[in-house]
């Protein structure tokens, strides 16, 4: 349905998925404490920083901006290894970022501010410089989006909330105990999961530049003397969401009824890190909105319910921090009848995402997933995309048994 392609949504996730799955490997050279009640409380950040980029035109009819101007300001707690998880992953730095965008076009595109939670894991290249690796993903509220009547030419954003992911890689030099300065790339996607049409979604590549203060001082890290290994035995899984999205291709119909869609997924995971968790299985995805049309334009005469649904078989990733986990998707629809239907008359060269599903989220979990492998319970946050496309964006709840 969607012939828009989001490049930098598909970017990003090829670049988180590369990135988490060898980083956490990499552990850099720092100052160690030897007991663990010597290692200090998480030491506070506050980071200031300036990204300027330009809007990525991905459609025919796009708004004009001149360049995108975001200032934020991220508050990060600095970990130092009192959990197992934090020196896994090299001592990353946990942070809120607080984000007011300019457009370079008021009228149309208004401003945004956003909030993301965002993780950063630095490796040390010198003495005094380091290189620093920021993902985050969160919410951005835009003064302006589309509307029919008052702003009919946004056809970037549809609606006033949407998701933001951020992904940043920095260089950053040591000028004192309390200061380092940063200078690097970022990119921004902004997109509300095909929610509410138009939604083209808002790519924007970046410069940055700015500032890292310790509130405190130079953390010293704290190293384990043993962690003890995961649980490698297979993980029976079962997971079940809801989304909402328009029926529609990337810009039109706008205006439409936001349908129901329904996930169900049997799977099973197995440990072979820590802190990282491979998936693979079966997921079942029922569309309300491809069953209308089936029925109303009478496109099959029988089966109408089972051909509104998606089969796929899907492999993926876990990367879990504390009692949160991060996933990264990614299959091959085996059954997907109605969007094979639907978009026959295409060229088959675009019609890549009839057949590759993507998907990303953020799930939490009860009970200590490092510890409690199974007999755990969720609750998750994703987005599902047909490829680079954007479909829908899912609450769901999952089990381990």
């Amino acid at each position: 349905m969607n012939k828009i392609k989001n490049p930098l949504f598909f970017i990003h996730l090829i670049g988180i998925f590369i990135f988490l799955l060898t980083f956490p490997f990499t552990i850099f050279s720092q100052k160690i404490n030897d007991t663990l009640s010597s290692v200090p409380a998480n030491i506070l950040i506050v980071q200031p920083q300036v990204h300027i980029g330009k809007l990525i035109k991905i459609y025919p009819d796009f708004p004009s901006s001149t360049f995108v101007n975001f200032n934020e300001i991220n508050f990060g707690l600095q970990t130092c290894g009192k959990k197992e998880w934090q020196e896994l992953y090299g001592y990353p730095q946990v942070g809120l970022s607080f984000i007011y965008g300019d457009w370079s076009n008021n009228s149309v595109l208004g401003k945004n501010y956003a909030l993301i939670p965002n993780l950063a894991f630095q490796k040390h290249i010198l003495k005094k410089i380091k290189f620093q690796t920021r993902i985050g993903f969160g919410f951005t509220y835009f003064t302006k989006h589309f509307d029919v009547i008052n702003n009919p030419t946004n056809n970037v954003i549809g609606s006033s909330f949407t998701n933001i992911t951020f992904l940043s890689e920095d260089i950053q030099y040591q000028i004192n105990q309390s200061i380092q300065l940063n200078l690097g790339i970022s990119a921004f996607h902004s997109s509300d999961g095909h929610y509410q049409l138009p939604n083209l979604g808002a790519n924007v590549p970046s410069v940055n530049f700015g500032l890292n203060y310790f509130w405190n001082r130079l953390p010293h890290f704290y190293k384990h003397d043993s962690i003890k290994k995961p649980n490698k035995k297979w993980v029976l899984n079962f997971f079940a969401g809801y989304g909402r999205h328009e029926f529609g291709s990337a810009t039109k119909p706008t205006g439409g009824p936001k349908y129901p869609v329904f996930n169900g997924a049997l799977f099973v995971s197995k440990r072979y890190k820590k802190i990282c968790n491979f998936q693979t299985g079966l997921s079942y995805t029922y569309y309300t909105d491809y069953y209308d049309y089936i029925i109303n334009q009478e496109i099959f005469n029988s089966m109408q319910h089972l051909k509104a649904s998606v089969i796929t078989t899907f492999i993926g990733n876990e990367f879990i921090i504390g009692k949160f986990g991060l996933i990264v998707q990614t299959g091959i629809n085996i059954y997907n009848p109605f969007l094979k239907q639907f978009r026959s008359g295409e060229d088959s060269r675009r019609q890549i995402d009839i057949y590759i599903p993507t998907k990303i989220g953020i799930q939490y979990y009860f009970l200590d997933p490092t510890d409690k492998p199974k007999h755990n319970i969720y609750l998750g946050l994703y987005m599902k995309a047909n490829f680079g496309t954007a479909d829908y964006a899912q609450i769901a709840t999952g089990i381990t048994f």
